[in-house]
């Protein structure tokens, strides 16, 4: 297939700002093309494989003993830590898709809330809008604007856990894994209560556009949530600058420095990637990380024995099955990384995932240890300008639903089999049945 097959206008707009599916859907529409880089081995073309998805651990290792990885779909592949941290600290490697050859910005049709948006985002723009933008939103998350949350996610962690200490058998994800970050993410952006139930589908179906997928169902729904949450936060961004509130919403209404504000457009955009960042990955992590603790019960005992350890623990979960598997970065110029130069307009796609399982930087790296000294190093919250910018609060959360979890539910145990959710990208549960 042609390198610069573009895709069709239904994949467009939901990818364009994405660099990661950007570049794989340009050579992943027709599936005969991809079944046959799949049966040459192909690493990148091996990712969309249904095993891959399930346990992508044995790919990343296989490519991380090749080093840096040159895909027939074009882009290149890295699983090495090193490497990895390198190019996402990297000014000549961005996260904008606008440098992929043969890119094409995404157009709407007239009426579209979409196309009043900014064309990148925090996660996709570079200096100096992505300085000033970032610099303005971080006002509203401080350590003590975080901190100050701890309470109030406690309680909410505690009334959620209540009725599963009598409750049998229940789905982990249902009871706290996704309404927890789902009401911390809506409490943050003022949204009312009565709202909240359509926030979470929203929110759960704009994820999956990390993700290339191949059902129209899948696109037509993805975008029909998109539309319905983008026309949604126009409103919320206007009744916050009419009538402020405690909200973070409203803070980033507020926020200002050197009398420079954020765009009503600018805060609908920050706010979607909110949701979708804060959102997914939170859920990832809780689901993740209990899945990962109750099949080593010596861990889970240890760790309800000895609560101290549940800061170290949670840094172990990020480290040891990533809830954002893999990111994107474009090479601006012809870079060399490990010995190689990138060409500018080239890809690489830089496996979290298998980072944070590489022997050269972590021992016994596919072995969970919740005391493990080093597992801060992990690429999970990614590195350099895009740090994430939530890690904070993420931590707080998973930290909070650890504590309570072991406290008020200390024989938890999994009564089947967690059903992964078929996605490359984010990496999580969809159910993961369990009892108190």
């Amino acid at each position: 297939m042609d390198q610069n097959t573009r895709p069709s206008p239904a994949l467009k707009d939901v990818g364009a700002r994405i660099g990661l599916k950007e570049q794989m859907m340009r050579h992943l529409i027709e599936p005969a093309a991809l079944r046959y880089f799949q049966w040459r081995g192909d690493p990148v073309a091996r990712l969309m494989r249904s095993e891959t998805k399930a346990d992508p651990y044995p790919l990343y290792a296989d490519v991380r003993r090749r080093g840096l990885v040159k895909s027939s779909l074009g882009p290149w592949i890295t699983s090495t830590h090193a490497t990895a941290a390198a190019i996402l600290r990297d000014a000549r490697f961005s996260s904008s898709p606008v440098h992929q050859k043969g890119y094409h910005p995404p157009t709407y049709p007239e009426g579209d809330p979409r196309a009043d948006l900014p064309s990148a985002d925090l996660l996709t723009m570079d200096p100096p809008d992505h300085t000033r933008l970032r610099r303005l939103v971080s006002r509203a998350f401080t350590p003590k604007a975080v901190a100050d949350l701890e309470p109030w996610i406690r309680e909410l962690t505690d009334r959620l856990l209540s009725p599963m200490e009598t409750a049998g058998d229940f789905d982990l994800i249902d009871a706290l894994a996704f309404p927890l970050p789902i009401a911390v993410i809506c409490h943050l952006l003022g949204v009312p209560a009565e709202d909240q139930e359509k926030f979470r589908v929203w929110g759960h179906d704009v994820a999956t556009t990390l993700d290339p997928q191949s059902a129209q169902a899948g696109e037509a729904r993805s975008r029909a949530s998109e539309l319905a949450l983008t026309a949604y936060l126009q409103d919320l961004v206007q009744k916050h600058r009419a009538e402020p509130d405690q909200s973070l919403l409203s803070a980033l209404v507020e926020a200002e420095e050197a009398g420079d504000r954020l765009t009503s457009a600018e805060l609908v955009s920050t706010a979607l990637l909110l949701l979708v960042a804060g959102f997914e990955t939170t859920v990832n992590l809780i689901g993740n990380g209990t899945v990962a603790l109750l099949g080593e019960p010596g861990q889970w005992g240890q760790l309800r024995e000895d609560p101290a350890l549940i800061p170290t623990a949670v840094e172990e979960l990020l480290r040891y099955d990533s809830p954002v598997q893999m990111t994107s970065r474009t090479a601006t110029e012809d870079a060399e990384v490990a010995g190689t130069v990138i060409p500018k307009g080239t890809s690489i796609i830089v496996a979290i995932g298998g980072a944070n399982r590489d022997p050269d930087a972590f021992d016994q790296p596919d072995r969970l240890q919740i005391d493990r000294p080093d597992a801060s190093r992990h690429l999970a919250f990614s590195l350099g300008i895009h740090h994430c910018l939530g890690a904070a609060l993420a931590r707080l959360e998973a930290r909070v639903a650890f504590e309570e979890m072991t406290r008020r539910l200390p024989g938890l145990a999994m009564t089947g089999t967690p059903t992964r959710r078929p996605l490359l990208v984010l990496r999580g549960y969809e159910s993961i049945p369990v009892r108190g």
